[in-house]
Parts: C-alpha cells; structure tokens; sequence
C-alpha cells in the first residue's frame, strides 16, 4: 500500500518538476515492487547530464539486469564480468590516516558492490549452490566456526569444479583463504561428523587422508593465561591440542565435576585402561578412530571387559557432546569455551539461514548430538555387567546424556509468551511446571534407576557429594 501510495505521489511530482530525480524515484519503485522490465525502460527514457545521477541510473540498470535474470549461470556470470567488473572488483579505500575526528560510530555504508554480491549470493542460495553463496560473503576458514557438513561438502565441491568461469575464479575463488593443507582440512571437518554419529570406520578413512593437517586455522586468537595473567596468541607447539593431534585419554573418562575452565586433570578422571593398551596417553584423531573401532570390537562379547569397551565408547560419545568437557573435539574448536556451538537452540536439523550465509557467525549451524548413541553403548554396558559399583557408574552416565535429550526437548518447546500478557507471569509458570512435569516423566529415567536399586552404592553416594542434582533428587 505504501509503495502504491509513493507510486501515485512520484507520478504526480514527476509531471510537475523538471528535476529527473522524479524519473528515477519512479524507477526505483518499480524496481521496489520487481517490475524490473519497466524500471529499466524509465531509466532508458531519462535525458540527463547530471553526473551523479548519470552514475545513480548506470547502476539501477544493473541492478535490475541481475535480479531480473532466472538463473546464474556459467554464461550470465560471463555476461558480469564483460559489462559489470567494476562492481565486483574490490577497490581500497584510502583514508586520511591524519584525521582522527571523524570516528565511524555506525560502520561504513553498504556500496552497490556489496548489495550485487548480496543479490548473487542469495541468487546462488536459491539455486542450492551453497558453497558459492557461501563464499561470496566469507573465507573458506570461517568454516571452522559452523563445520555444517552439508555447507562444507558444497564448498568443498566448487573448490573442485574444473573449468570455472572467470567470475567464479577472480569474485568468488579468492575468498579460498589458507587453510593449511586443505585436503587435510576438509577431511577432518567429515571424519569429525562420522565421529559424532559414531561411524568409527567411516572417520578413519576421513582422518587418514587428514594427517597433513595443520591446525585449526585461528591466527588471530588470544586466550587469557592465567599464569602470566596476560592474553597470548595461540601458537600450535606441538604437544597443545590443534584440532587433530594431542587428545588425552581423559576423553575415555568421566567427570569429576562439571568445570569447563578448569584443567582436565582436575574435571576428569580416567577409567581403568589396562585392558585396552591401544589407549595412549596422547592419541591424534585417528588413532582414536581406531581405538574405538577396536573397542567396538571388544564390546561385542559377553564379558566384563566386553562392559568396559562399551561404557568406554558411551563415555567419549557423551565428553565430546555438547555437554563434555571435550565438546571441542569434533567441531572444528580449539578449547571448550563457551560460545554459540554449545548452545541448544539449533536442535532441528535445517537451515537457519533464510536468504544467504552473510553474517555467518551469528547462529549454529552444526548438526545437532544425537545422545541416544551414548546411552545405547551404555546399554550394553549395563546389561553385561555384574559389578554394581560399575552399573552405578554407567546409570549416572547415561542419566547425563538424558539430561542433553531433555534440554534438546525443552529448546524446541519455548513458551513464547508475549510479555505485555497481562498473564505473562501466570501462563510462564504454568508452562514451567508442565516442562517440569515432562522432564521427571520421561528423562528422568536412569535417576529414578539409580536412586531405586543403587542408593547404596558408594558411586552413589560420592555422585550425591560431587553432583548437588544429583543429591537433590536422591532425598
């Protein structure tokens, strides 16, 4: 209606005023309201010698050429660079280093160069060339951040394109930043999924064409030291965690107490691995993949260190969730610091970018756990062990992991209440106590096992002191 109303009040203005910025408000309207044929044909009909709307009206022309066109294709993306280079070829803009008045509170105005990469990007997005869209507006290293196997696989598949056009090769392949080895850094991202869906064969095939690996490509980075109380940049010495080597067995174990901040040796503790000398102090990723798959092997007997494996392969799944101290471990992280991956909102498996990938570090883009494969590994482990101590042990476990399912449950399942609700507050408690009531119901599971046939255990009662929920719910 608006743009109705601005339509009648340009034409009207138009036949009054002599001033071509009318024509051109009108054109724009029509481009506004996707009519691009006849917003390109007033622009056509415009007589003018006014440079700045000469520039103006060379520009809306090549708007609607673009937004107007079907598909991008190799032959329209030719088209671009004959007739349109100048809009996508970066220039730099210089500054007078001298000023220092003029501070940009707000951040510099979009160029018509940055809306046609927006427009392209969202075209590619429609057209589900994702890894094109992708990386018209970010470094193939931002894929560290959100390592979507789906988005990667797409810009890893124009990263193999043969024969890509000029405009693929100088607009979007520059954005192809150094990633160390990049075979390297592609196949960690897919051994690092077929890890966190428990496909342990698939991700040592992926982790052996990833021991190139460089490291998880975070130049920038500073972390806090508390010993020397001072913000260091990160350097990979060899023996720190990079995003492949130097994984501590730790990862086998289980908590101490929740504390992400605090050292492993303090939050963790090991199992008892002599049956399993295949788990080294310091493993690489596929040296786990392979100790799993031989865990895995193991777990497929009826004995008690067929339990062990299990509850072994149970508790990585579980420390390398979400919710473990090692959720770093397969999502292209270098430490466990909160952030927006360890978040639960993006639970669904889908897209939540809407119209492109610009402004790709604002949401979660990673698949979500599935904590159903750690309990199931726990399941196993439960019913083929006959040491009590042990099933304590493995009940609190797989109670953690439902906690994950349940917190899953109740991201999906926000209240939403608006707040000038004059009964926000009663309608929000209502929603609590039935969220409250669906969590003792259905993931209280193995708490309700544990409290009923394992109280007395002394992995029962060390869990009350350490877990102040855990206490809660025992009285």
């Amino acid at each position: 209606d608006y743009l109705d109303d601005l339509e009648k009040f340009t034409a009207k203005t138009k036949e009054k005023s002599d001033d071509e910025y009318w024509q051109i408000a009108d054109a724009y309207l029509k481009f506004l309201k996707k009519d691009y044929k006849e917003s390109t044909e007033i622009l056509e009909d415009i007589k003018t010698s006014n440079p700045e709307y000469l520039e103006q009206i060379k520009r809306m022309k090549v708007l609607n050429d673009i937004v107007s066109q079907p598909k991008i294709d190799a032959e329209y993306e030719d088209h671009l660079m004959k007739d349109y280079a100048e809009y996508f070829v970066e220039k730099e803009v210089k500054k007078d280093s001298t000023n220092t008045d003029d501070y940009d509170y707000y951040g510099s105005v979009p160029s018509t160069a940055d809306f046609l990469k927006d427009v392209l990007a969202n075209r590619y997005f429609l057209q589900a060339e994702d890894g094109k869209s992708f990386l018209m507006n970010n470094k193939l290293s931002d894929l560290q951040y959100n390592p979507n196997s789906s988005l990667v696989k797409s810009v890893e598949d124009f990263y193999r394109k043969p024969n890509k056009t000029q405009f693929e090769q100088q607009i979007i392949a520059k954005n192809m930043d150094n990633v160390g080895n990049i075979e390297a850094f592609f196949a960690t991202i897919y051994g690092d999924r077929a890890m966190r869906t428990a496909d342990f064969e698939k991700a040592k095939s992926y982790y052996q064409k990833a021991q190139n690996f460089t490291g998880i490509p975070r130049e920038d980075y500073e972390k806090y030291n508390p010993s020397t109380g001072k913000y260091e940049k990160l350097v990979y010495t060899g023996t720190n965690y990079d995003g492949f080597n130097n994984i501590p067995d730790y990862v086998f174990g289980h908590n101490v107490w929740e504390s992400f901040e605090s050292p492993d040796d303090q939050s963790m503790e090991n199992e008892n691995y002599t049956a399993f000398p295949f788990i080294k102090p310091k493993m690489n990723k596929l040296q786990l993949a392979d100790a799993l798959i031989q865990l895995k092997k193991i777990g497929n007997g009826k004995d008690e260190k067929s339990a062990k494996a299990n509850q072994l392969i149970g508790n990585l799944l579980y420390n390398t969730s979400i919710l473990g101290y090692y959720r770093q471990i397969f999502v292209m992280d270098i430490d466990n610091s909160n952030g927006g991956k360890y978040d639960f909102w993006q639970t669904e498996q889908k897209n939540p970018y809407q119209y492109y990938y610009k402004n790709f570090l604002d949401k979660s883009f990673i698949e979500p756990d599935n904590f159903d494969l750690a309990i199931n590994y726990y399941k196993k482990a439960l019913n083929l062990s006959s040491n009590k101590e042990e099933k304590a042990r493995i009940l609190f476990q797989m109670a953690s992991a439902e906690q994950g399912k349940y917190y899953q449950y109740e991201a999906k399942n926000q209240a939403n209440i608006d707040y000038s609700d004059p009964k926000w507050s009663e309608k929000t408690d209502a929603h609590q106590k039935e969220m409250d009531n669906i969590k003792n119901q259905k993931y209280r599971t193995y708490f309700a096992l544990l409290k009923t046939q394992y109280a007395n255990t002394e992995t029962a009662k060390n869990l009350m002191g350490s877990c102040s929920y855990f206490g809660y719910f025992m009285k």
